[in-house]
């Protein structure tokens, strides 16, 4: 996306929260969607050969969900903004922004990436997720307009990106920058591309790669270990500790030796040892056998800390019983 942004001359124009006026208006702009049986994909197989929408189908989903539920509230938006920090959905709206002259605010609406559309600060702030509009694969246009709650909006999303094969495109939180400025991680962009280039600039200058990015990223070194099966074995100063990780999309909660470790909402990043490559969770199992891994935590947001962002994302809401303590707390009992 970033490369056919530049491919069309169109630029990124990335602005500080600050700079935007209160009563410009924003939604978030996304992919939603999973894995699906082989069957599911088979059965809308054919409406593919019937709606083809060329090398410019996400630009064109992308437009449409946004158009559509412009329509809908009956106003413009100033831009789109990402639900999270991911791969996919971190760049779409910027992507979108960026073809269409605007301009991208510096933010997101988590500071981390997540595997649900309510685990969401916009959640945690009382913005609400609807209206939202859908765009499925064949163009066709759903719009929901109310919902129960974040919840309920995510188990529509999903239900509707089975039946389309695993996929759709949605905007959703059409609100005013007022108010999300109470429910987004200001400087998130930017705060990645330090990130970014202190890595790139430490492989390129033969620097120690792992300290450059503890010192840019603030992480704390969890273990270093061998990663098999979501099973880390402890290499070096961790001899002789194990350590598990549960995944839902995201690494989401830890156990150190059997006991409850780094938990969500805080980040816990596994990192490849050769080439410092973040590990992706979307493998066959046992694909990561053998690899030598860093662990890394990360403290999330200040505002994940908060009772209303505590009841939604901990790893209660996963069917854990497990409390929620923050990293600090827990590092200062292995210190």
């Amino acid at each position: 996306m970033v490369d056919d942004a530049f491919e069309r001359g169109c630029e990124f124009k990335l602005v500080d929260v600050t700079e935007v006026d209160d009563s410009k208006m924003l939604c978030i702009l996304s992919g939603v969607g999973g894995g699906v049986p082989p069957e599911v994909r088979e059965k809308v197989a054919p409406y593919r050969d019937k709606v083809q929408l060329g090398p410019d189908a996400r630009l064109i989903r992308l437009r449409a969900a946004a158009r559509e539920l412009s329509m809908y509230i009956g106003s413009e938006f100033y831009s789109y903004i990402a639900s999270e920090t991911g791969g996919g959905n971190g760049v779409l709206p910027m992507y979108l922004n960026a073809l269409e002259g605007k301009i991208s605010v510096d933010a997101d609406c988590c500071g981390r990436a997540k595997p649900e559309m309510g685990l969401s600060l916009t959640n945690a702030a009382g913005i609400p997720v609807t209206p939202l509009t859908m765009i499925s694969p064949f163009m066709e246009v759903v719009i929901l307009k109310s919902s129960v709650d974040d919840y309920r909006a995510e188990d529509i999303a999903r239900n509707v990106a089975v039946a389309c094969g695993g996929g759709i495109t949605v905007a959703r939180c059409p609100a005013s920058m007022k108010d999300y400025k109470r429910g987004i991680v200001p400087n998130q962009v930017t705060k990645c591309i330090r990130i970014g280039r202190a890595i790139r600039e430490a492989k390129e200058g033969g620097l120690d790669v792992r300290s450059e990015f503890v010192k840019t990223s603030d992480a704390v070194s969890l273990l270093d270990g061998s990663w098999g099966d979501w099973h880390i074995e402890g290499m070096g100063r961790y001899s002789g500790h194990r350590m598990r990780v549960w995944f839902k999309n995201e690494n989401l909660i830890s156990w150190l030796d059997g006991e409850s470790h780094i938990m969500c909402p805080d980040l816990i990043c596994i990192v490849e040892k050769e080439g410092f490559e973040g590990t992706s969770n979307f493998v066959p199992d046992g694909n990561h056998d053998g690899k030598t891994v860093h662990v890394f935590g990360l403290k999330a947001h200040e505002n994940w800390g908060k009772p209303e962002g505590l009841e939604i994302f901990t790893p209660k809401h996963f069917g854990y019983d497990i409390p929620y303590r923050p990293m600090e707390e827990i590092l200062a009992c292995h210190s």
